[in-house]
């Protein structure tokens, strides 16, 4: 990963020199799953259950060559999501919650001056995670580190850039949950409002 990530900075450098260069602070809102197959502990049934509101914040740059840009950030995210518990007769709802640094690297074109389309990877560093309501640590059960993407359509007005996208794990996030292997992805609807400083 640190290969992909110094080839990307370099490249990301050496466009600098030659093309539109914009930067500024961005921040926003998320809807996240934790997806994984049900699985029995004790006669509970454990599956995913429904999306968390979450945030992220930090910066933008964005390079323009010609009709395609290029757009890295790196920001600061919380996601997470529902945990049911059904033994048949009661259901208990467990909230995660994960603290991550995302560097999403975007590749994009605009059209009718305004509109963009764009998708590429994003790399991902887990800081924190927890069950609320647990004071167990469950973050030996997830990655330090993974690899996804993110795809979506964007709008600059004036100085205002806002992206819609949607994120998905290409590599797995968390191979264990409460002591049972099983694998795990977070998903997430991403709303985000930046603006171009110059």
């Amino acid at each position: 990963m640190k290969k992909i990530m110094l080839t990307i900075m370099a490249l990301f450098m050496i466009n600098i020199s030659y093309g539109q260069f914009t930067l500024g602070p961005r921040l926003g809102l998320s809807s996240s799953t934790v997806d994984f197959d049900p699985f029995t502990i004790g006669g509970e049934t454990v599956s995913s259950g429904n999306a968390t509101a979450g945030f992220h914040a930090g910066a933008f740059a964005r390079v323009t060559l010609g009709f395609l840009y290029i757009q890295p950030e790196a920001l600061f995210t919380q996601s997470g999501g529902e945990i049911e518990l059904n033994d048949g007769v009661l259901k208990e709802i467990r909230e995660v919650e994960f603290n991550k640094l995302d560097f999403p690297v975007m590749i994009g074109t605009k059209f009718l001056k305004i509109f963009r389309i764009q998708a590429g990877p994003t790399f991902s560093m887990l800081l924190d995670a927890e069950a609320k309501g647990l004071e167990e640590d469950i973050k030996s059960g997830y990655k330090d580190s993974t690899i996804g993407y993110q795809a979506g359509a964007g709008v600059d007005l004036w100085n205002l850039v806002i992206d819609v996208k949607y994120e998905g794990n290409l590599s797995t996030f968390g191979d264990e949950l409460f002591g049972f292997p099983t694998d795990q992805n977070n998903n997430q609807w991403l709303v985000s409002v930046g603006f171009k400083l110059f």
